[in-house]
C-alpha cells in the first residue's frame, strides 16, 4: 500500500472511531428524549412525538454498527469488507440526510405537539405528574402561576418535591409557565439535533468518497499481486 493510501487508511480508521463515539452519543440522546416524553405515557400525543427520538436512536445504532464494521475491515485490509463498508456508509448517508431534512421541515409541528402535551397533562389534573414537570423545568402552572386561581400554589412551584410545602409568592410569581419552558427545552434540543445532523451528513459524504477511493486502491493492489503471481 502506498504512502497516500496508508494515510487515507489511517484517517478513515480514526474517523470510524469518532463515528463509534457519535453513534453512542446519538443512542444516549434519543434514549433521554424518549424517557422524557414517556413520562406522559397514555396520552394520544405521545404516539407520534416518539417518532423523532426513535429515529435518532436507530440512526445512532446503525452508525455504531457500521463504524465497528469499518474499523474491522480497515484493520484487516480487506477490499471486500471495505467495499461493503463503503456501501453501508452510502446507505447511512441517505438515511441521515432524509432524517435531517425531516427534522428541519417538521420542527414547528413537533414543538406544537410538545405544547399540546403539557396542556393535556394539565387538563388531566394529575397533580403528581405535573409536579414532577414543575420541579424538573423550574416552572409553575400550565402558562403561569395564575392557572391555580384561588387554589394554593403547590410547593413544586418553588422547587420542593413535596407539593404540600409552603411556597412564597416572591418565588412562584417569577416562574414561567411549564408550557413555555417545555417548548423552550425542545426548541434548544431541536437546534442541536438539526445542526449536528447536518454536520454528520457532510462528514459521512467525505467518508464515503475516501472509503470508495481506498477500496479501489485495494482492489488494484490485489489485482496486481494476482498478475505478478
Amino acid at each position: 500500500m502506498g504512502c497516500l493510501s496508508g494515510i487515507v487508511n489511517f484517517i478513515l480508521y480514526v474517523v470510524n472511531v469518532v463515528f463509534l463515539i457519535v453513534g453512542i452519543l446519538l443512542i444516549v440522546l434519543g434514549s433521554i428524549m424518549l424517557a422524557d416524553i414517556n413520562r406522559f405515557a397514555g396520552m394520544s400525543e405521545v404516539e407520534h412525538t416518539n417518532t423523532i427520538p426513535i429515529c435518532i436512536t436507530v440512526i445512532g445504532a446503525l452508525i455504531f454498527v457500521v463504524s465497528f464494521f469499518g474499523c474491522y475491515g480497515l484493520f484487516r485490509q480487506s477490499a471486500c469488507m471495505t467495499g461493503a463498508y463503503t456501501s453501508m456508509i452510502f446507505v447511512l448517508f441517505i438515511l441521515q440526510l432524509v432524517l435531517t431534512c425531516w427534522v428541519f421541515v417538521n420542527r414547528t409541528a413537533f414543538l406544537n405537539d410538545m405544547r399540546s402535551l403539557v396542556t393535556s397533562l394539565w387538563n388531566t389534573h394529575d397533580s403528581e405528574a405535573f409536579g414532577v414537570l414543575e420541579v424538573t423545568f423550574n416552572c409553575c402552572g400550565n402558562t403561569g402561576y395564575a392557572n391555580y386561581g384561588n387554589q394554593t400554589v403547590p410547593g413544586t412551584c418553588c422547587g420542593f418535591a413535596n407539593r404540600q410545602t409552603s411556597c412564597s409568592s416572591q418565588i412562584y410569581e417569577t416562574k414561567p409557565g411549564c408550557n413555555d419552558k417545555f417548548e423552550e427545552f425542545w426548541y434548544d434540543n431541536m437546534d442541536i439535533i438539526r445542526w449536528s445532523g447536518l454536520g454528520i451528513v457532510l462528514f459521512e459524504l467525505l467518508v464515503f468518497i475516501f472509503a470508495g477511493a481506498l477500496t479501489n486502491c485495494m482492489r488494484r493492489e490485489n489485482a496486481g499481486r494476482q498478475v505478478s503471481a
